[in-house]
Parts: structure tokens; C-alpha cells; sequence
């Protein structure tokens, strides 16, 4: 058995180095001692909004993980922290994509449908076909969230009007 290091043990999660806070999420998951929403602080913070340079080191990170563990991470972060931690997937699959595209929004939430827009383009961006795929078999899902269809039906509406608008006037900025 591996003897833990005295920093492992006491040192809090913030005072981390990122790969230290990434490995520390991993073997969380592993031994299972927490539960995804007891997670889902720790990935917040590991997700702590630095710019563009944060989101290159998550990305870098990331490289080293399996599927299985990218896909607890999108399963225990919230639908707040989804649309930046998707981007940071290299290869995103499909049932990432239905991860991300299922996470509700909080009862509290004041514009649902915007948040539920960020996840639905962070997915966009990484392949249409890929939310297509993700969409369609969250679809033929009985276990769908209630406010899916229209939410995706509503997004896909922007999408087209996006794609005329960009036709009619090429010089402008969508």
C-alpha cells in the first residue's frame, strides 16, 4: 500500500496544483467515497474562471484522463460549469454529448433556456452531427428531462436563423 504524503492529507483542495486537484477528482471517483453532487464544489473550483489560459490548462489536463472519467466529470459538474468543461474534451463522444445535453437547470434559475443554450452551443461547436446524434437518442429516450424537446427545437431555430442571416449579410458578426 502507498504510503500518503503529508500534503495529500492536509493540504485543502484550493492550495492544490491543478494536476494535484485533476488527480485528487479522479481517485475520488475511483473509491467512490463522494457522491457526484458532493463533487460538484471541487469541480467548480478546478474550473475556477481564469480566462482562456484556464480553460488551455483543463484542456492540456484532460488529455490524461480515460472516457469513463471524463464522463463522471460532466456527469457531477453543474449545468453552469458543462459548457466549459465539454470544450475542454478533446474528443468529445456521444454519450458525453447526452451528459451535457441532459443537466437541467436549477429551479432558481431566471433564464433557464439561456443556460440550457450555452450547453446546447458549447456541443454545437465541437460537431453539429454530434448533437444531432446526442439529441436524437436523447429523444427516443424515455428518461428525457421535461424541458428538452423545446429546448432543442428553440435552439435549432437560432441556428437557422443564424445561417440566414449570415447569408444575407456575410460582413456582419453573428
Amino acid at each position: 500500500m502507498e504510503k500518503r504524503k503529508w500534503y495529500e492529507k492536509y493540504l485543502p483542495f484550493v492550495a492544490r496544483s491543478p494536476e494535484m486537484q485533476l488527480r485528487w477528482l479522479d481517485s475520488a471517483f475511483r473509491k467512490g467515497t463522494l457522491t457526484p453532487h458532493e463533487i460538484t464544489p471541487y469541480i467548480k473550483l478546478f474550473m475556477a474562471p481564469d480566462g482562456e489560459g484556464n480553460l488551455a490548462r483543463v484542456r492540456g489536463l484532460l488529455h490524461s484522463l480515460n472516457g469513463r472519467a471524463i464522463e463522471q466529470l460532466l456527469n457531477a459538474a453543474d449545468i453552469y460549469d458543462a459548457p466549459d468543461l465539454f470544450r475542454c474534451v478533446a474528443d468529445p463522444t456521444v454519450s458525453q454529448a447526452v451528459i451535457a445535453i441532459t443537466k437541467a437547470p436549477p429551479p432558481y434559475e431566471k433564464s433557464p433556456q439561456v443556460v440550457i443554450d450555452k450547453v446546447f452551443q458549447a456541443v454545437y461547436d465541437c460537431s453539429e452531427d454530434l448533437l444531432a446524434q446526442a439529441a436524437a437518442l436523447v429523444a427516443g429516450s424515455e428518461v428525457r428531462p421535461a424541458h428538452f424537446q423545446e429546448a432543442y427545437e428553440r435552439f435549432k431555430e437560432i441556428k437557422e436563423d443564424e445561417k440566414l442571416l449570415s447569408a444575407l449579410y456575410p460582413k456582419a458578426i453573428l
